[in-house]
């Protein structure tokens, strides 16, 4: 034990000292999700003020069309409209972008509108357009609120006349349930990729940079045995691996935190989330996942003759780990007995229900046993394929 300990030590202090290593291990997952939110929060306020804000040039077309709309539609804020009559160009210059928005009014509008008949209006815009649609629907809805009120008063029916039913809607899922089963599948993603890719760099150092240095021979000649190497250098890339990913989620929170557009409820819940017991269940199933990426990244590592080689060959292994824990931000997908023994899967799924709070502590059972088992089955490769010379000092 006195052995692995003095590896161990050994072996972090190297690995702390690596900028390349801390770069990926703490700066980038601490203050990558701060900066995006902070960024596009700021990016997406200015964008909705400038596009409600801004001067919309409007064409109106229709030979008829009716005073009072055409009075409604001027105690618009911030419109230019162009009357256009019976030209239809206004359609080519929407797709252009010359105008913002076209109002399309038909001759026969006012005729029906007095029989009692639905008047039809078409609004020409192009959805990519900020705040365009928007803001013009919400004026014609105002607009046709008031012809609404003007026929019933007329017809003396009240607004209850006209409205039999009323389906009073109520959604008995809880806040939490319904922001965990949104952040919930967004969280695993996360701490996933940031746990392998924390834990990637130093089983590279630690393995293909000794060969690289020449220093691994040194090592295999100190009187220390194989296996208490192995466990020193492997509990390393573990600590790496769940540093990384605890810092990822540490800064999730707070990016969520410091965002100014997201509603008060979401930050209260994100909050109340990242309490002992979710941190507690989170680390323990941070460690056999990450014992399990070690597993498979060392002996890459001791096969690879190079850095460079390490990275081409873990570099597509990234993809098959990415693609379980999108998993989790797919609708539809529940932990079942089936999912709950697929690795990295289980974990995605799992996560996404502890956060919302429903989640089966039989099927978390399930969870844990296939985690360690995965763990253990590759610790037992990583220390099989590093107890045979040939494999260290392949040439």
């Amino acid at each position: 034990m006195k052995d692995i300990l003095h590896i161990a030590r050994k072996e972090f202090k190297d690995t702390v000292r690596d900028k390349r290593t801390l770069m990926a291990m703490i700066v980038v997952p601490l203050l990558l999700f701060p900066v995006i939110f902070t960024v596009v929060s700021g990016l997406q306020s200015e964008s909705m003020e400038k596009a409600m804000s801004r001067e919309l040039k409007v064409a109106v077309a229709g030979t008829q069309v009716p005073s009072n709309l055409q009075a409604h539609l001027e105690r618009g804020q911030n419109l230019r409209l162009i009357p256009f009559g019976q030209d239809t160009s206004y359609r080519r210059y929407v797709r252009g972008d010359s105008l913002d928005a076209a109002i399309s009014v038909p001759g026969d509008f006012q005729a029906r509108l007095d029989n009692m008949q639905t008047g039809h209006i078409q609004l020409f815009f192009q959805s990519t357009e900020e705040g365009v649609e928007k803001r013009l629907s919400s004026l014609l809805d105002r607009y046709e609120a008031e012809l609404r009120s003007q026929r019933l008063a007329k017809l003396d029916i009240s607004e209850e006349a006209i409205q039999p039913v009323q389906v009073d809607k109520v959604d008995m899922a809880t806040m939490q349930e319904k922001i965990g089963k949104y952040i919930g599948g967004f969280i695993p993603y996360i701490f996933i990729i940031f746990c392998f890719i924390g834990a990637m760099y130093p089983a590279i150092d630690l393995f293909t940079g000794e060969k690289e240095r020449g220093t691994i021979e040194t090592i295999l000649t100190t009187p220390v045995k194989r296996i208490h190497i192995l466990t020193g250098k492997m509990s390393v890339v573990v600590a790496t691996g769940i540093i990384s990913a605890l810092l990822a989620i540490v800064g999730l929170f707070g990016g969520l935190n410091f965002a100014d557009t997201l509603p008060a409820e979401i930050t209260q819940i994100t909050g109340d989330i990242l309490q002992p017991q979710f941190i507690l269940l989170l680390l323990s199933m941070l460690i056999p996942l990450t014992i399990f990426f070690a597993g498979i990244l060392i002996p890459i590592s001791i096969y690879a003759k190079s850095f460079k080689e390490a990275q081409s060959i873990i570099t597509p292994i990234n993809i098959l780990v990415i693609l379980p824990g999108i998993v989790g931000l797919l609708p539809g997908v529940e932990l079942t007995i089936q999912t709950a023994v697929i690795p990295v899967v289980n974990i995605a799924l799992a996560t996404k229900d502890i956060v919302a709070g429903t989640i089966d502590y039989g099927l978390l059972a399930t969870v844990y046993a296939s985690l360690i088992l995965f763990a253990v089955l590759t610790v037992a490769f990583s220390v099989r394929y590093f107890g045979k010379e040939t494999n260290i000092l392949r040439a």
